[in-house]
């Protein structure tokens, strides 16, 4: 194994997981959640490879706390994945400071409430169930769960994140409110239109000014482009049907594969020519686990369109909106982008790509801070530096 000297350490991690299997949602989330979920959630997506949540055969979570188990194990199985009172212990095995701990119960609520394919993903019958209940009890379930962890583990460190959805601005805030006062520093919302709206609309400036003062990030988080990819783009094409190592957040195949940031792209496009992120400069906004190959073909796109409608917008942006995506925004890539390539090609986007672990999912990959801070050596110390610590601080502030 090729190692690299003086490794890279106080690693701002934007991503990883809880990963409770099914038998133990109720302990952890609640009877009443576990109860309306389980029985929707338990289809062939949620038993298949090393991201299954029926896993019926873990007792405990008991594996060690080693190099490989946490580097190179995937699943519910490795350390910390259920009991997050553990985790403390594998970031420093991983030379983690911080990280964000994203949700794979709340995941299921979301895709219940608001993917147009949730019967079909999951295998019940919508007629006979109110999948928007169960939906909205697993992602309370979880929340709730979220506050009672930061009161016992060091939340400075170790950060779930809320899952914030709302059918209305006074929800969404109220949800956020809540999410805060409980200590929670990360406000992840489903890339739907916010409340019904688009994410520029002026209704939503309380939300946008709340994140702000609160100097909590607000998150996009891939699973959640259910307004955007109609279930007609791929079903009944064998070709994209879901491959041996799906899992709920992520399809692997093709067709979703190569087009899932597309949800990001319009969801961020109209925060930024909206003059969102100009209203709100100190607002704080991460993009996880959509890759980032499309950040300067994008922000070459806005920047271009800003141009062409410059007299409409000349009172709206100051910045360029790919200057907006460098101070406000930051990205994960995936473990085998060529990420050295996309800063060397774009420096003035350079503080956009930061780290994401993705531990301990599958696709996540192995070893990937040492394949990651491999690709970029080549770009010096200093770019690690930025890469693994002072982007991804942005979103982890002390």
């Amino acid at each position: 194994m090729t190692t690299i000297a003086d490794p890279i350490a106080d690693i701002m991690d934007l991503d990883s997981h809880e990963m409770v299997p099914m038998h133990m949602w109720a302990d952890m989330f609640g009877q009443r959640a576990a109860d309306l979920v389980a029985p929707l959630a338990g289809g062939l997506i949620s038993r298949a490879g090393a991201n299954a949540t029926v896993r019926d055969d873990i007792k405990a979570d008991d594996a060690p706390i080693d190099y490989d188990s946490v580097w190179n194990r995937k699943g519910a199985d490795t350390p910390s994945a259920i009991d997050l009172r553990r985790r403390p212990a594998v970031m420093d095995m991983m030379g983690v400071k911080r990280q964000f701990v994203f949700p794979t119960f709340a995941l299921i609520g979301l895709n219940l409430y608001h993917n147009p394919a949730a019967a079909q993903v999951f295998g019940f019958d919508p007629a006979k169930v109110d999948a928007r209940e169960a939906g909205q009890a697993a992602i309370d379930g979880y929340n709730d769960w979220a506050i009672d962890l930061v009161k016992s583990v060091d939340g400075s460190r170790m950060r779930p994140v809320a899952v914030v959805r709302g059918d209305s601005v006074d929800d969404l805030l109220a949800q956020a409110k809540r999410a805060i006062a409980g200590g929670l520093r990360g406000l992840w919302i489903p890339t739907v239109p916010p409340a019904g709206l688009s994410p520029a609309h002026a209704a939503l400036d309380p939300f946008w000014d709340l994140a702000q003062a609160s100097d909590v990030p607000v998150l996009l988080h891939l699973g959640t482009e259910f307004a955007f990819a109609s279930p007609a783009w791929y079903s009944d094409v064998p070709l994209f049907s879901y491959g041996a190592k799906s899992s709920l957040e992520f399809p692997v195949e093709p067709f979703r594969a190569s087009t899932l940031h597309f949800a990001v792209e319009a969801f961020l496009g109209a925060m930024i020519l909206g003059g969102v992120f100009e209203r709100f400069p100190r607002l704080r906004f991460g993009v996880i686990e959509c890759g980032s190959h499309w950040v300067a073909p994008f922000a070459d796109a806005l920047d271009m369109w800003c141009t062409q409608f410059d007299r409409r917008l000349t009172d709206v942006l100051k910045l360029k909106p790919s200057e907006y995506l460098a101070r406000s925004v930051r990205v994960t890539p995936y473990h085998f982008e060529p990420v050295d390539e996309q800063i060397e090609r774009n420096p003035h986007l350079a503080p956009v790509y930061a780290y994401g672990s993705d531990f301990p999912h599958l696709e996540g990959g192995q070893d990937s801070k040492r394949v990651m801070e491999e690709r970029i050596a080549r770009l010096g110390r200093d770019a690690i530096e930025r890469f693994f610590v002072t982007n991804g601080a942005l979103l982890l502030p002390d």
